[in-house]
């Protein structure tokens, strides 16, 4: 029994839920720990809107800030979502069990899995987006609003969402429609549109690369598997899966009797990546985690291929191969989403520390996991007092916060490199 708990929390999915926090989820935590005044002021400071960050404030008040626990909150938004996918699925295609086959696809994708674990907002993006999608399709257009806006201030990236309904609405002949839902987003959002714009014009350097090629051939797969080039080895694989996701678009298109399922799932998938990558060209938009809701969207259209197939056993089949392909995906990839074990760091230095000693970040990829795993006070040792891009969570980095020299004997720095490595600094003053 050991051995097979060992497995599960070091070889599947079930590791991300209590490896050590990375960067961006000890981040997630400085933003969310103080008051709600506090969480809207810092995120205006960033990119992202404040609504996940309230939610995570509260949830840090009912169950905690162990890594386990925040956690939690990115799961509990992931069994919705599951359910969500139950109900929608059920809607679109008629019979249970297709809307069983989308769910588990959805409970075992890799892209979709590996964020339901992590200690930012995506769980939550895709769970909006869905709702969003869903409350479209079943014409429940307050609530549609309503969950639309909720996910523009999650992500700003749910725009490409609402671009991609709308699209849909004008393929269906309903411009008022797109109209009247675009202007009551935009206008229940309109309050965070000064922020964003104040975001846009001062994040000055971006970590976003310039897209290429190869990107775009992969892009399908990418989204689909959570690739972002680690191992390096493995474009071909998501240049096939992007291809066999193209080829199922094409069979689908060419089928006699294209229905709206067809339009809506075409439009959720393809309209978001095609508009980033263009913009793209002029400036880098594309992160993949940032477009995840068109991960469900693949699943839907794999799933509609499937019910095109007459041959029941052919069905069966195709589906559990894809089931179990996605299982040895996860399985695989486990060992590429490992993060840096800076917890056991961070335990052995506090066993260290006396009154007096400092830690010291020696980059600011460092400085939030150090605010997260130890009471003493933490400072970014940056002696040149280089002003640091947005991207890095300078809002969090003021002056104040810099060091410029080590301390001063008998007191000691303990500087913390990205890779989790530390040095016992001091300065020691001779005496003439």
């Amino acid at each position: 029994m050991q051995a097979i708990i060992n497995f599960l929390f070091n070889h599947t999915p079930l590791f991300y839920w209590t490896q050590s926090l990375w960067r961006d989820e000890a981040f997630s935590v400085w933003i969310a720990q103080d008051s709600w005044f506090e969480v809207i002021k810092r995120t205006s400071g960033d990119f992202n809107p404040p609504l996940y960050y309230l939610l995570l404030n509260v949830w840090m008040r009912l169950f905690g800030r162990s890594e386990i626990a925040l956690r939690g909150l990115s799961i509990f938004f992931f069994l919705l979502f599951l359910l969500v996918i139950y109900y929608f699925a059920l809607r679109l295609f008629k019979t249970q069990r297709f809307a069983v086959v989308t769910t588990l696809f959805t409970a075992f994708n890799p892209m979709l899995l590996y964020f339901a674990f992590e200690l930012r907002m995506y769980s939550l993006l895709v769970l909006l987006s869905t709702l969003s999608m869903y409350f479209l399709w079943t014409k429940k257009w307050r609530w549609h609003v309503l969950v639309t806006t909720l996910g523009l201030y999650t992500q700003p990236y749910m725009l490409f969402v609402l671009a991609a309904q709308n699209s849909y609405l004008l393929t269906s002949r309903q411009l008022k429609r797109a109209i009247i839902q675009s202007a009551a987003v935009f206008l229940l959002f309109l309050p965070w549109v000064p922020t964003l714009l104040t975001q846009l014009k001062d994040s000055g350097p971006m970590w976003m690369y310039p897209i290429d090629l190869n990107l775009i051939q992969s892009v399908l797969g990418n989204i689909f598997l959570a690739y972002e080039g680690t191992p390096g080895n493995l474009w071909w694989v998501m240049k096939l899966v992007s291809l066999t996701l193209l080829l199922v678009t094409f069979w689908l298109w060419r089928q006699k009797h294209k229905k709206r399922e067809f339009q809506l799932f075409t439009c959720w998938t393809f309209l978001p990546i095609v508009a980033v990558l263009i913009i793209s060209l002029v400036k880098p938009l594309y992160v993949h985690r940032y477009l995840i809701y068109c991960t469900v969207g693949e699943i839907f259209l794999l799933v509609y291929f499937l019910t095109t197939i007459k041959n029941v056993r052919l069905q069966k089949i195709l589906s559990l191969t894809c089931l179990l392909l996605l299982i040895v995906a996860n399985v695989w990839t486990v060992a590429f989403h490992r993060k840096t074990p800076i917890r056991n760091t961070f335990a052995e230095i506090n066993t260290l520390l006396k009154p007096g000693d400092l830690v010291y970040a020696a980059s600011p990829l460092i400085f939030y996991e150090a605010l997260y795993y130890t009471t003493a006070p933490v400072f970014l040792y940056n002696p040149e007092r280089i002003t640091m891009p947005r991207y890095v969570g300078s809002v969090g980095m003021p002056p104040e916060t810099w060091a410029r020299e080590f301390s001063r004997f008998p007191n000691r720095a303990f500087t913390i490199a990205e890779n989790g490595s530390y040095t016992i600094n001091s300065i020691v003053i001779k005496s003439l």
